[in-house]
């Protein structure tokens, strides 16, 4: 659609055909032939609820434009994107604010009888599976694709590869992966209802070892605070760093996320968050400082989350066997047991570390707890988290 610069490959199609699934994999295959390739699943850059209909584009469109520039400045080459469109029009709402990226977009599909058995496979609202049907049915009639890819009774990798092919073997000629240097450009907020700057934005990081349940649980309270009414914002700082190779001075991608934290944010308070959960991974109360000095103007808690090694290793092996929400790039699904066991183990020592060092303003114990449980103690010990009105 643009014939610029850096090349971006956009997957699409209906819920459940496996858009992230095979964008990782995209992502997975070139970084390992050298590539520096980097990978975004939009729907982790749009968490912020309740919203006004008719935003959702907007505020990815916004976000994803302002993380470009960080991506840039560690020398990507390519962008994988995963995520839901279907009209020319809400395309246009991400190119007009990306004019340095050469867009192709694929739309992905399979036959009704596979998408609901792929649907049904992520063990996760199988009362939506008919939605799924219809919505795939509504795609075949759409022309926002540049080409369409039948992935049906194709593995994972093949599908990745095919695709490549079928999109006349992209990312093509590549630019050099060198340092750039980015001028930031003004990235216009999106026309919804913004809290005043001057408000302290109450912010929760989750932090804790490994399969502890960070996510889980900051993501559980993300939807309990929104339901109530209250516009909240939901960042998982692991989803937001995906670049390959990484740097050899930021082997964790520590700095890119940080950034796109920072830029995520921006866009959320722009678009009237009252309120920023985090599910960070950063292994010191340090860190999360580190992180958070580029979040301005916020009431900072720090909640870190405990369980017994038994308990651990028990949640090790349900990711391995594909159980708890299905992350793009989750490393521990599908490992074989020796491979989970090691897992399991230094879960356990990155637990028992963070215990003797009384790392974590908050500490909450999640053994023999449901997830809501969890939410709810954290909530009511963070000072009623979030106390937004005193």
């Amino acid at each position: 659609m643009t014939n610029v610069s850096l090349p971006l490959l956009w997957l699409s199609g209906p819920t459940g055909v496996g858009k992230s699934t095979v964008g990782w994999e995209v992502f997975a295959q070139l970084s390992r032939a050298g590539v520096k390739t980097a990978f975004v699943d939009v729907d982790q850059i749009s968490l912020c609820y309740p919203m006004p209909e008719g935003v959702t584009h907007r505020l990815r469109a916004r976000n994803l434009a302002a993380m470009w520039p960080n991506f840039r400045q560690e020398g990507v080459q390519c962008l994988v994107l995963a995520g839901f469109v279907d009209t020319p029009e809400e395309v246009r709402e991400y190119t007009a604010l990306l004019p340095e990226a050469a867009f192709t977009v694929c739309r992905l599909r399979v036959d009704s009888a596979e998408l609901k058995e792929r649907f049904l496979a992520r063990g996760w609202r199988p009362d939506l599976v008919q939605e799924a049907v219809v919505e795939a049915e509504a795609l075949e009639r759409s022309d926002y694709a540049d080409v369409c890819v039948d992935t049906g009774g194709l593995g994972v990798s093949e599908a990745a590869r095919l695709i490549c092919e079928r999109v006349g073997g992209w990312p093509g000629t590549l630019p050099a992966a060198t340092f750039h240097r980015v001028v930031d450009r003004q990235i216009h907020p999106t026309s919804v209802d913004a809290a005043p700057a001057s408000a302290p934005v109450p912010v929760l990081w989750l932090r804790g070892a490994t399969a502890v349940g960070k996510s889980t649980v900051g993501y559980e309270i993300f939807m309990q605070v929104y339901r109530s009414g209250v516009r909240a914002a939901y960042v998982d700082v692991k989803q937001i760093g995906a670049l390959r190779p990484v740097a050899d001075d930021d082997v964790d991608s520590r700095r890119l996320k940080a950034r796109n934290l920072a830029a995520i944010w921006a866009g959320h308070r722009a678009a009237g968050a009252q309120c920023l959960v985090v599910s960070g991974e950063a292994d010191s109360g340090e860190a999360v400082h580190g992180y958070a000095e580029l979040l301005p103007e916020m009431a900072l808690t720090v909640c870190r989350l405990h369980a017994r090694p038994a308990t651990l290793a028990d949640r090790v092996a349900q990711r391995g066997r594909g159980g708890g929400p299905a992350l793009p790039g989750d490393e521990l699904r599908g490992l074989g047991s020796d491979a989970l066991h090691r897992i399991a183990e230094r879960a356990a020592h990155e637990a028992k570390t963070l215990d003797s060092a009384g790392a974590g303003g908050l500490r909450v114990d999640t053994d023999d707890r449901s997830v809501k449980e969890v939410a709810a103690d954290v909530r009511a010990r963070g000072g009623n988290w979030p106390n937004l009105f005193p």
